[in-house]
């Protein structure tokens, strides 16, 4: 990681980042994109096997805010290079600064809140993070998430898609044998949580610098499943930062199993307890069941926006 700057100019007027991680619907992503005005910065990683029209990325590009559309990981299901391709778009935006906070999402994503909201709630003087958190292990996780990170996890050596019954019978086997992946004692207490946040600059810089400094963590995140659900946790949560911490993703999610997705893809019918949400994003919207949610909302929260 290089480094980037740690203080923002105070004179200008300052923005928030929008960091989106997609692999697919490159119509929806430009449509997600192009909701957001100018005091918004959109950096975006699709993952690299990926293989989207040149017609579709460039309309992407061509939206003003959109300041950056990289291709640098081949990104897995449950596999590190998820966490990378994040902290690859967390360094990008902070290099460019100007940004007070920085929200994390994906293409299936949409705001659910006014935008001159997201600078009511958290302004530029506001140290303020949503993060959801808790130590591990989890009882809201199977074995409490620690075989997560203490067996191997083969989702970046093996696509889930094509393998997710070799990798989950591979987890079986070593379990059996009771191999377990030493987690060494220089490491920082675990933490675990939702991959999705909305974090300060500081925090930002915060998750950079231990890359950079003491990269052993990330090291360990190898063969790790979901390790973006750890990363940022535990490196926060062991910081001084840890009071300016909400325990809070602010993301309207819906955990039960609908239209062969869990989370469930979202319709029409969470139209109403979206408006009721105090959260800041709703996901999962896929261009087969979650269009007239989309207009909808568009049509509630956008009509007047300037």
């Amino acid at each position: 990681m290089g480094g980037v700057e740690t203080e923002m100019d105070t004179k200008k007027e300052m923005k928030h980042a929008i960091l989106i991680t997609a692999y697919k619907d490159f119509d929806q992503l430009f449509n997600l994109a192009r909701l957001f005005y100018d005091r918004f910065g959109i950096y975006i990683h699709i993952d690299r096997k990926s293989n989207p029209q040149p017609k579709a990325i460039d309309a992407i590009k061509s939206l003003p805010q959109v300041r950056e559309v990289s291709f640098t990981y081949t990104v897995n299901w449950g596999g590190r290079n998820h966490l990378r391709s994040i902290l690859h778009l967390c360094e990008l935006a902070a290099k460019d600064g100007g940004y007070s906070h920085y929200h994390l999402i994906t293409a299936q994503d949409f705001p659910i809140q006014s935008l001159d909201y997201f600078f009511e709630l958290l302004p530029a003087s506001s140290t303020k993070s949503y993060l959801e958190y808790f130590p591990m292990p989890a009882d809201c996780w199977n074995e409490g998430g620690m075989d997560r990170i203490e067996r191997f996890n083969l989702y970046d050596v093996l696509n889930a898609k094509k393998h997710h019954g070799l990798i989950q019978q591979l987890k079986k086997y070593q379990k059996k044998l009771g191999i377990k992946r030493p987690i060494a004692a220089s490491l920082p207490p675990l933490y675990g949580g939702s991959t999705y946040w909305s974090l300060s600059h500081a925090a930002i810089l915060k998750v950079l610098d231990h890359t950079r400094k003491q990269p052993a963590l990330l090291k360990r995140m190898k063969h790790t499943f979901c390790s973006e659900e750890f990363y940022f946790q535990t490196i926060l949560c062991n910081s001084e930062l840890l009071p300016t911490l909400e325990k809070d993703n602010k993301r309207y999610i819906d955990w039960t199993e609908r239209y062969g997705s869990n989370p469930a893809i979202l319709d029409e019918t969470d139209y109403e307890p979206i408006l009721e949400s105090k959260a800041l994003f709703a996901r999962k919207f896929d261009k087969k069941h979650s269009q007239s949610l989309w207009h909808q909302l568009e049509q509630h929260l956008f009509t007047n926006r300037e």
